[in-house]
């Protein structure tokens, strides 16, 4: 345990300021976001100044670690709010955002390579996997913009944008049928992969000898597969889903940026195009404590179901 929050610690540090030194080097300024074009060149650098963004690289990034590591996320560039009260109106979004997708995405990936492993070889299974390739093919940004234009602008059922209807901010039904398709662009774009994966553990399931011990004894097909085969294999296909969760991630940045979803993707795509790292540097320490937590809970919860994975 000290040691993986030892390596999350050292792991923050080197993304923060590989991160920092990106947006440094990155044309463009935070003045472009904070006065009218065409004010002069004198009255920017003065802005810049103010800020300390006339700062060597180094001093910049080491006023903010200092404050960063006393729970300091200091102020937005743009808005001049604090970044900590910025995340605690955003962060609730996504994490519902997030969550949702990310169950839906287990628990149909789950279905789907059952069904794949129950029909091996058939049509159906071939089927499955042509579909969710075909989807898989598709970036997640181009994947949310055929949504949209399907499902949004031609045949008008689903809205493209925002959490919710204006005046309908507290009805719940109305942030579920805006969810709806940011949600299953996220999961259409990650099922491919997640499908694949649990059918082949669930395979390699099958080879076990117990599991052929299972069949000599009578029992049926489906008791088999969903008492003994998944049972031994969802270790694994927790663990996979744990380490894959950084991907889930950053694709549900790229989703809610596209879908205008008022959530931290949303807010760091902005912060990075006018280079507001203070923003840019606390989601990245977000995210990593977010991915470093998910993949705790997973060990976790894989070694109550087998303990095997305790000596792994």
């Amino acid at each position: 345990m000290f040691k993986r929050l030892l390596w999350a610690f050292f792991l923050m540090i080197f993304a923060s300021f590989l991160c920092f030194v990106m947006i440094y080097h990155a044309k463009g300024s935070v003045v472009f976001a904070s006065v009218p074009q065409g004010t002069s060149l004198k009255i920017k650098e003065e802005i810049e100044r103010n800020l300390n963004l006339d700062k060597p690289l180094l001093e910049q990034y080491e006023n903010w670690a200092f404050k960063a590591l006393k729970g300091d996320f200091s102020y937005s560039l743009i808005s001049g709010e604090k970044v900590s009260e910025i995340l605690k109106e955003k962060l609730p979004y996504t994490i519902i955002l997030g969550s949702l997708a990310f169950l839906v995405l287990f628990v149909l990936s789950l279905f789907l390579a059952l069904l794949c492993v129950f029909y091996k070889d058939s049509f159906l299974d071939k089927f499955i996997t042509f579909l969710t390739m075909s989807f898989f093919a598709l970036p997640a940004f181009s994947l949310s913009l055929m949504l949209i234009l399907v499902f949004a602008v031609f045949f008008k059922l689903f809205p493209s944008s925002a959490i919710a209807d204006i005046g309908f901010e507290d009805d719940v039904f109305n942030r579920l049928w805006h969810l709806f398709l940011p949600v299953c662009a996220l999961v259409l774009s990650h099922l491919a992969v997640f499908v694949r994966f649990i059918r082949t553990s669930l395979i390699d399931s099958l080879n076990q000898s117990f599991i052929e011990s299972a069949f000599a004894r009578g029992l049926s097909k489906t008791r088999i597969y969903l008492h003994f085969v998944l049972k031994d294999a969802f270790g694994s296909i927790l663990a996979y889903f744990g380490a894959s969760f950084v991907s889930f991630l950053m694709g549900t940045y790229i989703v809610e940026s596209v879908f205008s979803y008022e959530g931290v993707g949303n807010l760091v795509i902005k912060s990075i195009l006018f280079k507001d790292y203070p923003v840019v540097l606390a989601v990245v320490i977000f995210s990593i404590f977010v991915v470093v937590l998910v993949n705790l809970i997973v060990e976790i919860i894989c070694k109550m179901i087998n303990p095997r994975f305790a000596n792994a």
